[in-house]
C-alpha cells in the first residue's frame, strides 16, 4: 500500500504545482489587463501597456503628464519578480527587441520572472521622436565648418522630431522614475535589472534612487557615471584607437588578410584616411538593377564606418575585408558598410527609418545627462573643438572623430545642464554584476573596473577580447554566471572571473579576380556562397524586409524572408570574373542548410544544384 500512496502523493503534488504557474501567469496578465494592456503584436509573447507618468517627476507643481510604454511577458511559472532589461543607446526601443531578446533567454529566466522591456520616454511607443532626414544630411555633409554644420543639425533634428516640449525632461533621472512608477502600478514587485551599454547608466541611476526596489543589478558594457562628458569621450577615444590599432595588427598576422591588403593594414588605413581628408573619393557603385552609378566616399562616412565596425568581433572582420579591398583599389565594400552604418538606403541614399532607434532620442537624453564646458554656445563650441584637436593629436586615426560624438550637445536646446556628476554607486545589499570586455571600444574596460571598485557586493566578469556587450551573445562563461544568479540565486564563487573570448572573427578572404584560379566548379560555388554571405547588405539584413543589391562584378541578387528562413533570386550575379550565376537559392534557419538551384555562365556553362549542409560542414554538387 505504500507505493500507491506515494505515487498518489506525487501525482497530487504535480497537479498542484502544475496549476500554480497558470495562476501566477493569469495574475500578472490580469494586472496588465487592468492597466489597459494588450498583446504587443499578433505574434508577440509580450503584453504592452502604457501608463501615465508626470512629465517632471521632481516638480510637484507641474501637473503635465505623458504616457510611457512597457512590455511584459508573464512568467511561465511562479514569478519571483520583474526581470527588467534596459537596452542601449540612449535612443533604442526596448519593446521592438523584446521578443528577439527573450527568445535567447534561459528557460529558467522565463519560468521564474515576469520579463519586462520598455520604450524610454520619447522613444518608440513612448513618443517616437526621431529625425532621420536631419541625421542623413549631417552624416553625408562635406562641409569643413563643423560648428555651422552641427548647429544646423541640432536645429533641424529637434524641428523634425517635434520634441521641444519633451526635451527638458528626457534625462535618465526622469526616465528611471518612469520605471518606478510602473513597478508601483503593478503592486510593487521586486526588480532584477539588467542594463547594457547606456542601460548601465540607467541601471546605476535607478539603483541609487530606489535601492529598496532592487534584488539584483547586472551592468554590461559599463559607463562610469562619475566621469564628465569630456572625460568619458577621452576614455572612449583612447579605447577606439586601441581597438582599431589591434584590429589592423591582427590583419598583418593573418596570412590571407595580409595577402589581400598587399601591405600593412595600418598603411592602407592611413593612406585612405589621408586621401579622404584631402577630398571625397568617387566610387562606381553597383545598384540592384545591375547599373553602376557614381557615388562619393567622404571622410565623415569613413570615420562613421570605422567606429561602427569596431563594436564587435564580426564587425571588425568585415571592416578588414572592406579595408583590404580598398588597398586593391576597390572602395565599393567600404561604401556598402558606410551606408549600413549611416542608415542610408544604398539604392537611393534616402534615410532608413529604423523603428528600433532614434537619433533624436540619443541626443535628447545624452545632452541632458552630460554638460560640456561653460560659457556661451560659441565659447563651449570653441572649447569642445580645441580639446578634440588635442585628442586627435594623441589618437590620430579615429580618436578625434570619436571625441566629437557628442559635439551636437553644445547646440542642443536646453543642454546647459549642471556639471555635477553622480557619486560612485555602492549599492549596499544588492548583488551587482559588472560585465566588461577588454576590447570594448565605447565603454572601456577601465570604466567597468572603476564602477566595480566601489561596490559593496560586486562581481566582476571580464571577457578577453570580445564585443561591446557580452551577456547573451553566445559566450557560455558570462552567460552561465548570470543565469545561475537569476534562476537559482547562486553567486560566483569568486569576486573576479576572467572569460575567454576572441578579438576578430576568422577573416573571409576576398573573391579571386578570375575564375581560372578555381580548382573546379565546386570550389567556385563555395567561393560564391562565401562572398554572398559577406555582402554587407545581406550580412546586416534584418531577415524580414525584402531587399535587393548589386553584386560585386556584374548582376544583382534579391533577398526575401520565408516561413523557414530566406530565399534568394540571382540575376547574372558575379563576385569573380568568369563565374556568373542566375537562379534561386534558399537558406533554412533551423538546419543552417543553403541550397542553390542555378545556371552558370562563363568558365562553366551548366545548370547545377548546390547544397551546403548544416552550418557549412558539407557541400554537395548535383549536376
Amino acid at each position: 500500500m505504500v507505493q500507491p500512496r506515494r505515487l498518489l502523493l506525487l501525482v497530487a503534488t504535480f497537479v498542484v504545482f502544475a496549476a500554480i504557474p497558470a495562476l501566477a501567469h493569469a495574475d500578472m496578465a490580469q494586472k496588465l489587463k487592468a492597466l489597459g494592456g494588450k498583446p504587443c503584436s499578433a505574434t508577440s509573447e509580450f503584453i504592452c501597456v502604457k501608463i501615465s507618468v508626470p512629465l517632471d517627476h521632481f516638480d510637484p507643481t507641474n501637473t503635465q503628464r505623458i504616457k510611457v510604454a512597457f512590455a511584459v511577458r508573464p512568467a511561465d511559472g511562479v514569478s519571483k519578480g520583474l526581470y527588467v532589461t534596459a537596452t542601449g543607446g540612449p535612443g533604442s526601443s526596448g519593446i521592438a527587441s523584446a521578443d528577439s531578446y527573450a527568445s535567447s533567454f534561459a528557460h529558467g529566466v522565463l519560468d521564474r520572472f515576469d520579463v519586462v522591456f520598455f520604450d524610454q520616454r520619447g522613444m518608440g511607443r513612448s513618443g517616437n521622436i526621431d529625425c532621420p532626414n536631419a541625421m542623413a544630411a549631417y552624416q553625408t555633409s562635406t562641409s569643413n565648418d563643423p560648428a555651422t554644420t552641427t548647429a544646423t543639425f541640432a536645429t533641424a533634428c529637434t524641428q523634425e522630431a517635434h520634441s521641444a516640449a519633451l526635451l527638458p525632461f528626457m534625462g535618465t533621472d526622469q526616465a528611471t522614475e518612469d520605471l518606478e512608477s510602473f513597478r508601483v502600478a503593478l503592486g510593487s514587485p521586486s526588480i532584477w535589472l539588467y542594463g547594457e551599454s547606456y542601460g548601465t547608466q540607467y541601471g546605476q541611476i535607478y539603483a541609487a534612487a530606489h535601492p529598496a526596489s532592487l534584488k539584483g543589478l547586472i551592468v554590461d558594457g559599463v559607463v562610469d557615471l562619475t566621469l564628465t562628458g569630456p572625460q568619458f569621450w577621452t576614455s572612449a577615444s583612447h579605447s577606439f584607437e586601441s581597438v582599431l590599432n589591434t584590429t589592423l595588427t591582427i590583419c598583418d598576422h593573418r596570412t590571407r588578410c595580409l595577402k589581400d591588403a598587399t601591405t600593412s593594414a595600418g598603411d592602407v588605413y592611413d593612406a585612405l584616411e589621408a586621401s579622404l581628408a584631402a577630398h571625397p573619393i568617387k566610387v562606381r557603385f553597383p545598384l540592384a538593377n545591375g547599373v553602376r552609378v557614381e557615388r562619393e566616399l567622404t571622410l565623415g562616412l569613413f570615420q562613421t564606418t570605422t567606429s561602427g565596425q569596431m563594436y564587435g568581433t564580426y564587425g571588425r572582420m568585415m571592416f578588414l575585408r572592406a579595408l583590404t579591398a580598398a588597398g586593391q583599389g576597390d572602395l565599393v565594400p567600404m561604401l556598402r558598410l558606410a551606408y549600413s552604418n549611416a542608415m542610408l538606403n544604398p539604392q537611393n541614399l534616402k534615410p532608413i527609418v529604423d523603428p528600433t532607434w532614434s537619433d533624436a532620442g540619443y541626443y535628447g537624453v545624452d545632452c541632458r545627462d552630460y554638460a560640456y564646458y561653460t560659457g556661451t554656445q560659441d565659447q563651449r563650441s570653441s572649447a569642445f573643438l580645441t580639446e578634440a584637436g588635442q585628442i586627435n593629436a594623441a589618437y590620430p586615426r579615429i580618436g578625434g572623430a570619436t571625441f566629437l560624438s557628442d559635439y551636437p550637445c553644445v547646440w542642443w536646446p536646453g543642454s546647459d545642464v549642471a556639471a555635477t556628476r553622480p557619486a560612485p554607486l555602492i549599492n549596499t545589499g544588492v548583488p551587482t554584476f559588472v560585465i566588461v570586455a577588454t576590447s570594448d571600444p565605447i565603454t572601456p574596460v577601465t570604466q567597468g573596473r572603476a564602477v566595480y571598485s566601489h561596490l559593496a557586493d560586486g562581481y566582476l566578469i571580464t571577457t578577453i577580447g570580445g564585443p561591446h556587450v557580452t551577456f547573451g551573445r553566445g559566450n557560455p562563461c558570462p552567460d552561465n554566471l548570470v543565469n545561475d544568479f537569476l534562476i537559482s540565486g547562486r553567486r560566483p564563487t569568486q569576486r573576479k572571473t576572467t572569460c575567454p573570448g576572441s578579438y576578430v572573427q576568422p577573416y573571409i578572404p576576398l573573391a579571386p579576380a578570375k575564375a581560372s584560379v578555381f580548382e573546379n566548379l565546386k570550389a567556385a560555388l563555395v567561393s560564391f556562397d562565401q562572398q554572398f554571405a559577406a555582402v554587407p547588405e545581406y550580412a546586416y539584413w534584418d531577415g524580414i524586409t525584402p531587399t535587393a543589391t548589386g553584386c560585386a562584378v556584374t548582376g544583382s541578387v534579391r533577398m526575401r524572408a520565408t516561413s523557414h528562413g530566406e530565399a534568394y533570386t540571382f540575376t547574372n550575379c558575379s563576385f569573380t570574373d568568369g563565374v556568373r550565376i542566375t537562379g534561386t537559392g534558399t537558406k533554412n534557419n533551423d538546419s543552417g542548410q543553403t541550397t542553390l538551384d542555378v545556371t552558370l555562365t562563363g568558365r562553366w556553362n551548366q545548370h547545377v544544384r548546390y547544397v551546403d549542409g548544416s552550418h557549412g560542414k558539407t557541400v554537395t554538387l548535383v549536376d
